[in-house]
C-alpha cells in the first residue's frame, strides 16, 4: 500500500468515527493532485466536491437500547449466580448424603463386630470346663474378648456422635 492510500484510509477512518460531531465531510482533489478531506467547506474555486452527509445517530435510541441491554446483562448475571449457588447447594447435599452413608456402614460394622465378639464372648462363657480347658483360661478369654467389646463400645460411641 502506498503512502497516500494509507492516509486516505486513516483520515478516511478518523473523519468516520467523528461523524457524530461533523455535520458533513467533504472530499476533492486539490491542484497537486491530492485528494483532501474537512469537515469544513474547501474554498469556492475548487471543482468536484463530494459531500458525505453525517450519519444520523438516535442518541435516545441508544440510550434506550444501552440501558435495555444493562438489563439484559444483569438479569442474566443474576440467574447464573441462582444457578450456581443451586448447583453448589446440590453438590454439598449430594456430600452430605455419600458422608452419612459411609458413616452408616461404618457404624453398621462396627455393630456387626461388637454382635460378633458377643456371641463370642457367651459362646466361651457356655464352654465347660475340662482338663484342657481350666477355669483361668475361660476367665482369661472372656476378658481378652470383653476388652475387644469395650473398644468397639467407645468406636460406636463416636461414631453415632459424628
Amino acid at each position: 500500500m502506498d503512502v497516500k492510500t494509507g492516509i486516505f484510509w486513516t483520515v478516511l477512518s478518523l473523519l468516520l468515527v467523528c461523524t457524530a460531531q461533523a455535520g458533513s465531510i467533504y472530499t476533492w482533489t486539490d491542484a497537486d493532485g491530492v485528494k483532501r478531506y474537512s469537515n469544513e467547506q474547501p474554498p469556492e474555486e475548487i471543482k468536484n466536491v463530494e459531500t458525505i452527509n453525517e450519519l444520523k445517530t438516535d442518541q435516545d435510541g441508544s440510550t434506550k437500547v444501552r440501558r435495555e441491554y444493562d438489563r439484559m446483562v444483569e438479569k442474566a448475571s443474576q440467574e447464573a449466580d441462582r444457578e450456581i449457588e443451586q448447583q453448589t447447594r446440590k453438590k454439598t447435599k449430594t456430600r452430605d448424603a455419600a458422608r452419612q452413608k459411609a458413616k452408616n456402614e461404618e457404624c453398621k460394622k462396627l455393630e456387626q463386630a461388637r454382635q460378633n465378639l458377643q456371641e463370642e464372648l457367651d459362646a466361651i462363657s457356655a464352654r465347660g470346663l475340662s482338663t484342657t480347658f481350666s477355669a483361668g483360661q475361660k476367665t482369661y478369654l472372656m476378658e481378652q474378648v470383653q476388652v475387644k467389646i469395650d473398644q468397639i463400645d467407645n468406636q460406636l460411641k463416636a461414631c453415632l456422635n459424628r
